[in-house]
């Protein structure tokens, strides 16, 4: 088969740079896996929403739009809070919140399910952003986690999905026409991937810059603090008695125990952030960052965020080389 037949709207790229951040891999499914988590958590953001949405946002709620409003106001916050634009600010009733939430639950259902339109995707990514906007003064930083994930997402081209054989290749719908063996060999069964098609190239390099930074941060900003440095940041952040799911507090008494968790939080996102990008190393950084993922949940029970950052993580579970900007 020749190459022309593979590959047709890879753009020609000349400098490391272009190909860094356009050059899309064949055979690359980490941005089906990531959509498909991201929507999951989608569904559970806005259903965590549906007991309480009357009790805060309704006309008589703790954050209604009047009531928010006066606070902003006599906080001199009004300025800083007016860029969080949303609709649910002129929706005062109890019902027409639940249709709300129920209609951004069949959209995350739709974003995975369509994939001949970004419509889906996008129509997705508002109704959280909105959410989120409207949450103003309780929201949380899965909010901010699942906003900019969704956000990447709509870049992808849609009507993508090709069928892909074992050998790693994927095919165009003309090359699949044309070729008679496309079909894949007895008793193996094809499988979906992204298409080798810039769009999707980057939205995969923006996803794995904005996670690597982000890992960086939180280590760095870790360090500011004192109880990062005296071995009891681990012992601060377990969660409150009635938020607990699993209670460590007996295994922290142990000092070389909670210190030596302490320091691996920080050092674990520094050193990620850096070993992702090198060949040798990107495995064992995504894994060492899956498994503090999986740590701070234990402790924190801030579930929804962590498993919101292990699905963006899947950005690097790649089978191809880690793209570097001397490739």
């Amino acid at each position: 088969m020749s190459d022309a037949s593979v590959n047709t709207e890879q753009p020609v790229l000349s400098s490391a740079w272009l190909k860094f951040w356009f050059h899309a891999e064949p055979g690359t499914q980490s941005l089906f896996a990531i959509r498909v988590g991201l929507s999951l958590i989608a569904c559970w953001y806005f259903a965590s929403h549906w007991v309480d949405a009357g009790t805060w946002f309704s006309a008589n709620g703790i954050l209604a739009t009047e009531r928010l409003g006066d606070f902003l106001d006599a906080g001199d916050l009004a300025d800083d809070a007016k860029w969080r634009v949303s609709p649910l600010y002129l929706i005062s009733s109890t019902t027409a919140l639940h249709c709300y939430l129920a209609m951004g639950i069949m959209l995350a259902i739709a974003a995975v399910m369509v994939r001949t339109s970004r419509v889906p995707a996008i129509l997705l990514w508002l109704w959280c952003l909105w959410l989120a906007n409207r949450s103003l003064l309780i929201a949380g930083p899965e909010e901010l986690a699942l906003v900019f994930g969704l956000a990447y997402l709509t870049i992808p081209k849609p009507d993508d999905t090709r069928l892909c054989f074992k050998r790693g290749l994927t095919l165009s719908g003309k090359a699949r026409n044309t070729m008679k063996n496309d079909l894949p060999p007895k008793g193996q069964t094809p499988f979906k991937t992204e298409p080798s098609h810039w769009t999707h190239a980057l939205a995969s390099r923006l996803l794995q810059v904005h996670m690597a930074l982000l890992l960086a941060a939180t280590g760095l900003t870790m360090l500011a603090s004192k109880i990062w440095w005296d071995g009891t940041g681990s012992v601060s952040i377990v969660a409150p008695i009635g938020r607990r799911v699993f209670d460590f507090t007996d295994l922290l008494t142990s000092p070389w125990i909670h210190e030596s968790i302490t320091h691996a939080i920080v050092v674990v996102p520094i050193a990620a952030s850096i070993m992702v990008w090198l060949p040798a190393t990107r495995l064992h950084a995504y894994l060492a960052a899956m498994i503090w993922c999986v740590v701070l949940a234990l402790l924190s029970s801030q579930w929804m965020y962590l498993a919101t950052i292990v699905v963006l993580l899947q950005c690097f579970n790649t089978t191809s080389e880690p793209a570097t900007l001397d490739r």
